[in-house]
């Protein structure tokens, strides 16, 4: 029964493999956030914050009338924050300065306070300028000299410091702290992202998906490891089967059982690919291997009285496998597969083809094509084995071992799965 997109289970188990195997861009998107917090910050307070500011300081001691208890005085740190801002000292200011700045100007760039002791009040100019700092400082404090006499808690005022030199203003370097928090945002985004991809990802990685979304059984897969073992020699392809390890040669005897089994009867079979790149020579390549050796079997029994020959299957004249290409790249091959008896289609896993295999088949349906089945090729071997089991592993025998009788008395084979030769993995394998 096929399952619509919308209503297809998501498969957590599949979704965590696929993801594992696209860590990186959650990496990229920790160093991306990283940078661009962490870069945007730097930038914004160093680079595009214009020019820098200096602040300079200078000091006013205030002398109060004798019989005046500092702790009785009105006038505290709240009060001279205010008075700084008079129009009277600002004006002094002015004076002071030779009325090369506007007294509101003046007022922007200085500020006061009074220290603790209620005696010592600071005054801070602050200009982009290191001389213009310090001379307001100095002028400012010369003015307040000028208009303190006039309160009548104080009888006199002296400067006590003079605004020297200028520092540079600072400010607090949160540029880690931002690329930190870049990093977090960046990591989940990327997560998230990676998640929704997986959602809308049409393509199809595992066997089982073909018959939940299109209806229609796999009979087998190749890996992408297979293909390094399809060569080509004076435009043939040929499958080099001496240099297949155990991985590869399972997915081989797992796709011939059924294959075989699928089109047992059968004369006349199309494979056609459903991807625009068409590069599926190998699988073809690969089941001409097989149906060789099929064949060579048959010649074999016939020649030792086993089999008559107008018994035969494999080697008779009538059997033909037709690979015509890809049907989205050319519609008209639906009409050449709708004249055998069965077709296969081939899936290329994780391409993104969702959409493309669903065109296919509704070009071969609308010809009126038997599509009996399909076969998966360039599946991510390790994703595969993570997936459905370890090709090694002792749960795994038993399975293996089915197969490869079956194959065998399909043949009329007598060995066993026991018969097996060793194959080990070259590095070039590996």
């Amino acid at each position: 029964m096929k399952v619509p997109y919308s209503k297809e289970p998501v498969d957590f188990r599949l979704m965590v493999l696929v993801s594992i195997r696209r860590i990186r861009f959650i990496i990229y998107g920790i160093c991306l956030g990283a940078l661009i917090f962490g870069g945007g910050y730097y930038a914004a307070r160093n680079i595009f914050s214009g020019r820098p500011e200096y602040r300079a300081e200078a000091k006013v001691y205030l002398q109060y009338i004798d019989n005046v208890e500092i702790e009785n005085i009105y006038i505290n740190k709240q009060t001279w924050e205010d008075l700084v801002y008079n129009d009277i000292i600002a004006e002094y200011a002015a004076d002071e300065i030779g009325r090369s700045l506007e007294i509101e100007e003046v007022k922007e760039k200085v500020s006061a306070t009074l220290l603790t002791d209620t005696r010592i009040v600071v005054v801070t100019g602050q200009s982009t300028s290191q001389a213009e700092a310090k001379l307001l400082a100095n002028k400012y404090a010369s003015a307040i000299c000028r208009f303190a006499p006039e309160l009548k808690e104080i009888e006199d005022a002296r400067i006590i410091s003079n605004a020297n030199h200028a520092e540079k203003v600072g400010f607090e370097d949160r540029t880690w702290a931002m690329s930190a928090s870049g990093a977090i945002f960046g990591g989940i985004v990327s997560a998230i992202w990676l998640f929704l991809y997986f959602i809308w990802d049409t393509s199809i990685y595992i066997p089982s998906t073909t018959e939940l979304r299109y209806g229609i059984p796999t009979l087998g897969l190749t890996t992408d490891q297979m293909r390094k073992f399809s060569i080509k020699k004076d435009d043939n392809y040929e499958f080099e089967k001496p240099r297949e390890n155990k991985k590869t040669e399972f997915y081989r005897l797992w796709l011939q059982v059924n294959f075989l089994k699928i089109t047992k009867g059968l004369k006349k079979i199309a494979i056609v690919d459903t991807s625009l790149t068409d590069d599926s020579h190998y699988v073809i390549n690969l089941i001409h291997s097989i149906l060789k050796e099929q064949r060579n079997k048959e010649i074999s029994d016939i020649e030792c009285g086993k089999l008559k020959k107008e018994d035969a299957y494999f080697s008779s004249p009538e059997y033909e496998i037709v690979a015509p290409g890809s049907v989205n790249n050319d519609p008209t091959i639906a009409a050449t597969a709708a004249k055998c008896e069965a077709t296969i289609v081939l899936i290329k896993s994780g391409d993104h083809n969702g959409k493309m295999i669903e065109r296919a088949l509704d070009l071969l349906r609308l010809q009126e094509a038997n599509v009996v089945g399909a076969i998966l090729y360039d599946v991510n071997s390790s994703l595969i084995k993570s997936y459905v089991f370890s090709t090694f592993s002792s749960s795994t025998r038993k399975l293996k071992e089915n197969i490869y009788n079956t194959r065998n008395e399909e043949a009329g084979a007598d060995n066993t799965y026991e018969d097996i030769p060793e194959v080990t993995e070259t590095e070039e394998d590996k």
